[in-house]
């Protein structure tokens, strides 16, 4: 999620490594489906609807959060991402749209009752957060919902993300501190041995 002009160039490498992503749809899907039928999440969201994945690249997310009974629109700024959503979604799953939400997102205030936005903020670097958080605030109507690292680090992460070069090793230490900040308040549900849910009403 870059800006149109996107200097760092993070939307092509996206594009490139597009179908390196599909072929771990149905592992991912698998993932997500489980992690939001877990008792504690489903009561988080259990006074919500509609939710906006900001980010959403080849749809698993949205596909998994459908099959758990959400209305799903998906937003990301790469095409190959989407490119790949529309192969593998099928029709009913998910309406997914090319924005960049650094340059403000198509749709009306208070729109959904969640944005969500998985593996997405720890890419960007402060300034560009801050605006994903800001537009995400300015969308939901419930809750905002962070699907992100913990700073419980692992070596192949951390090169991984040393050669994205987005702003991970930041982004650990200081996420929880920034949303309360932000925000006012949050929850945070630990979901995958280095992965949270950090929840923010709104």
């Amino acid at each position: 999620m870059r800006t149109k002009s996107d200097p760092d160039g993070s939307s092509r490498l996206f594009d490139l490594i597009a179908p390196i992503y599909g072929r771990s749809f149905r592992l991912q899907y698998q993932l997500y489906l489980e992690i939001y039928q877990r008792q504690p999440v489903k009561e988080i969201l259990a006074d919500c609807r509609s939710i906006l994945d900001v980010g959403c690249g080849t749809g698993a997310m949205a596909s998994a959060l459908r099959d758990n009974g959400y209305q799903i629109t998906g937003v990301d700024a790469s095409l190959g991402m989407l490119r790949q959503a529309k192969k593998l979604l099928s029709p009913d799953a998910a309406s997914c749209v090319l924005s960049d939400v650094n340059s403000g997102l198509p749709f009306f205030a208070r729109g959904f009752d969640v944005c969500l936005a998985s593996y997405v903020a720890h890419g960007m670097k402060p300034p560009q957060r801050l605006a994903l958080y800001a537009e995400m605030r300015r969308l939901a109507g419930k809750r905002v919902i962070i699907h992100d690292y913990t700073d419980k680090r692992s070596l192949i992460t951390s090169i991984l993300e040393w050669v994205e070069g987005g702003d991970y090793f930041n982004f650990i230490n200081i996420v929880q501190g920034e949303l309360r900040d932000f925000f006012g308040n949050l929850q945070v549900i630990p979901v995958e041995p280095r992965a949270a849910l950090y929840i923010c009403r709104v």
